[in-house]
């Protein structure tokens, strides 16, 4: 959650969108890299006025009623009812105010215009948007030439994505982070349904809970998974997301009444099984021949974290399943935590 709001937060400022008008232009890019790419430069400059109607634009009244939204969360429906057209003027006003994240602005006027949602489609001012999206050359190079492609065969689709031609680990992890937000919001609403008729204390537990979880989250993402590549936001936020899924399984599976079945015996074989695994995964990273980035320190962090996760849920689990064995919830987390540390990420 902290990874996806933080890359969400920079997305404005590592990657610069058109304005009106454009900072940049695909269409003028010297770079040497994009010279055996004119193709799609040409398409740029041949849309270059192909700006979205001023009647499409939100009036004085409409525009104060939008302060302060988000264009992101309005088309794509996170954590609200879904409104393209509301998206759509969001976005104009983002756009005027120079939010120009990845998910935002003139990003998400490309989007409207090229899917015919919320606004009459037209490819050639989606084209002129796509224009101003300053990314890799072939990302740049690709989104113009899918446009052209999807006007050339008269596409009618709902579902051109920003997402569809990024070809940079960077651009990965924006997306990544596009993806999880959209994820959270389903895991809030079916947490939610799980939680809605709790009592007071259980809820002050669960808040415990929570919060040990979310440090456990963090802990993980940033000391157990490997970040030495570009696309390690991507495989942060992806680990992180499993936990997050498992998390959620956990509760579900625990209000239902699903959970396994666990002796203390077993709980006593898993922790020396979760004990045997950890000492390896410390070993596993020592010396020089480890190439990646994780450390001893991180996976110490992370157990350390993991093991106020699992007190915090057993505290918790007295008070909400006062009739399921400690051990055999321990059992169960503990399982969990030990497939972790065997197949590392």
């Amino acid at each position: 959650m902290k990874l996806v709001a933080e890359l969400m937060a920079l997305a404005g400022l590592a990657v610069a969108v058109a304005a009106a008008p454009p900072a940049y232009d695909w269409g003028d890019d010297t770079s040497e890299l994009s010279q055996k790419l004119q193709e799609s430069k040409a398409l740029c400059r041949a849309v270059r006025t192909r700006e979205p109607p001023p009647a499409d634009r939100p009036d004085a009244r409409t525009a104060a009623a939008l302060k302060g939204c988000d264009s992101e969360a309005l088309y794509y429906g996170i954590g609200i009812k879904a409104d393209p057209i509301k998206a759509r003027q969001c976005a104009f006003l983002e756009r005027d105010a120079g939010d120009e994240g990845v998910m935002a602005g003139s990003t998400m006027l490309m989007t409207i215009y090229a899917n015919g949602m919320g606004a009459k489609r037209d490819l050639d001012v989606a084209t002129h948007l796509a224009c101003g999206i300053e990314g890799s050359v072939m990302e740049s190079d690709g989104r113009v030439l899918h446009l052209a492609e999807l006007k050339a065969k008269k596409w009618s689709g709902s579902d051109f994505h920003f997402c569809d031609d990024i070809t940079s680990g960077l651009a990965m992890g924006y997306c990544s982070a596009h993806s999880a937000r959209i994820d959270g919001a389903k895991r809030d609403a079916a947490l939610s349904a799980v939680i809605g008729r709790w009592s007071p204390a259980e809820r002050q537990a669960f808040a415990k809970l929570q919060q040990a979880q979310t440090a456990f989250v963090d802990a993980h993402g940033q000391g157990e998974v490997d970040l030495s590549g570009t696309a390690r936001a991507a495989m942060q936020i992806a680990s992180e997301e499993r936990l997050k899924r498992d998390f959620l399984d956990t509760l579900q599976r625990l209000s239902s009444g699903k959970a396994p079945a666990f002796s203390t015996a077993q709980y006593r074989a898993a922790d020396t099984r979760l004990n045997a695994a950890y000492r390896k995964a410390l070993a596993g990273v020592e010396g020089e021949d480890f190439p990646g980035a994780v450390t001893r320190t991180g996976i110490r962090d992370a157990q350390r974290a993991w093991l106020r996760y699992r007190d915090a849920f057993l505290a918790f689990a007295k008070i909400k399943f006062p009739s399921l064995p400690s051990d055999s919830l321990a059992a169960w987390l503990t399982d969990k935590r030990t497939e972790m540390l065997e197949t590392p990420e």
